[in-house]
């Protein structure tokens, strides 16, 4: 009887530990998802002079095609990678990765300003530290942004100066 109260013991332990560290390789991937997005998007701005639009509704990155001196921003393939096409020449910069979770998303927001982007996820480990931390109740701001990655609200960001820590 012991023996089987240890086992049931360690058991619950395990299963906990085994949860948070598939969270937190979740949230890793995330964020070096968006850390190669980030890259790709200053190659882009290097090669264009500016970063992607973005679409609305749904906020993905918009490819980019010139003929002659007419620009244009397209969606993108259904592949989803970031393009740019100059007179018949094309550039791959990447293929979008999608979130781990099918029910979330990224989100790529570029202004009417040329010069910056935003890209969103949603951590799932709350105390993640690079999460905000609003200012009142001391504990991580869940919705700092009131954007939305698929059924859940984002609480990471990084924009074209890096990780944002706070509003």
């Amino acid at each position: 009887m012991l023996v089987m109260a240890l086992v049931m013991i360690l058991s619950v332990v395990g299963i906990g530990s085994y949860t948070v560290a598939t969270t937190k390789s979740r949230d890793t991937l995330r964020k070096g998802e968006l850390n190669q997005i980030a890259k790709a998007l200053e190659s882009f701005n290097q090669d264009i002079g500016r970063y992607p639009k973005s679409s609305v509704p749904g906020n993905e990155i918009l490819c980019y095609s010139r003929t002659g001196s007419t620009p244009s921003d397209v969606p993108c393939e259904s592949n989803q990678k970031m393009v740019a096409t100059i007179d018949g020449e094309l550039t791959a910069y990447i293929t979008i990765p999608s979130d781990p979770d099918s029910f979330k998303s990224y989100v790529y927001i570029s202004p009417d300003v040329d010069s910056e982007y935003g890209l969103y996820t949603a951590l799932e480990n709350t105390q993640d530290i690079d999460l905000l931390i609003d200012a009142e109740t001391n504990q991580p701001d869940l919705n700092p942004w009131g954007v939305s990655c698929g059924n859940v609200p984002c609480n990471y960001k990084i924009t074209e100066s890096g990780l944002v820590k706070s509003l």
